[in-house]
């Protein structure tokens, strides 16, 4: 079997076991990814202006992190938010304007996107959905190479890109291949790390 195919079977039944654990318990995971991200949406730090800042999210599918929650405080802080759209198969993703109570259509691979007239926006700060993280900002995906096609799209721009996971989702150690993307950050209920050593760390608190 393939090695990143077995991780990924494994690491979807942890996330599927964490999400479970989630939908028993008083505190929500999802909200404590606000409270851990409070170093970007209480200080902002240096040149990080939330009330200029584009931050693309997305809205979470099956045992998906939820980061509506956080979006909304980003939101309420002045930020302009947007969401994912798959325009083809083996393109990077685009993105369009949204704001929380928005409507939203189904769009490709069970997915939910802003209606076509919303504007189409380039993110300064993406918020990621994974399967699998390491150590070291390695992310294991669905498989389908959307968000590493995106990343390689605007690896010229200032793009800050950060991962939301359950705890039982950061591992060690992940393969990476060629075409794999590393992630700047990753916030999850109990933590913020960052990776990049560069002005990028600026936006992120060293947990």
């Amino acid at each position: 079997m393939n090695i990143k195919k077995d991780l990924r079977q494994k690491l979807y039944r942890k996330r599927s076991q964490a999400f479970q654990n989630d939908q028993n318990s008083e505190d929500c995971a999802a909200q404590k990814l606000v409270d851990m991200a409070a170093p970007i949406i209480e200080r902002p730090v240096l040149h990080l202006d939330l009330s200029e800042t584009v931050i693309a999210g997305y809205i979470p599918i099956g045992s998906e992190i939820d980061p509506r929650p956080l979006l909304t405080e980003f939101y309420k802080r002045g930020a302009v938010l947007c969401m994912p759209e798959v325009v083809e198969k083996d393109a990077p993703l685009q993105f369009r304007e949204w704001s929380p109570g928005d409507l939203l259509i189904s769009g490709a691979l069970g997915t939910l996107q802003p209606l076509s007239t919303a504007r189409t926006l380039d993110p300064d700060v993406m918020l990621l959905p994974l399967v699998g993280v390491d150590q070291k900002g390695v992310r294991l995906g669905q498989g389908g190479g959307f968000y590493d096609r995106t990343i390689e799209k605007y690896s010229g721009k200032d793009l800050l890109t950060i991962g939301l996971a359950f705890e039982a989702q950061i591992v060690e150690d992940l393969p990476k291949d060629i075409h794999d993307q590393y992630l700047d950050g990753l916030i999850s209920p109990s933590c913020c790390k960052v990776w990049a050593e560069d002005r990028k760390a600026r936006y992120l608190k060293q947990s």
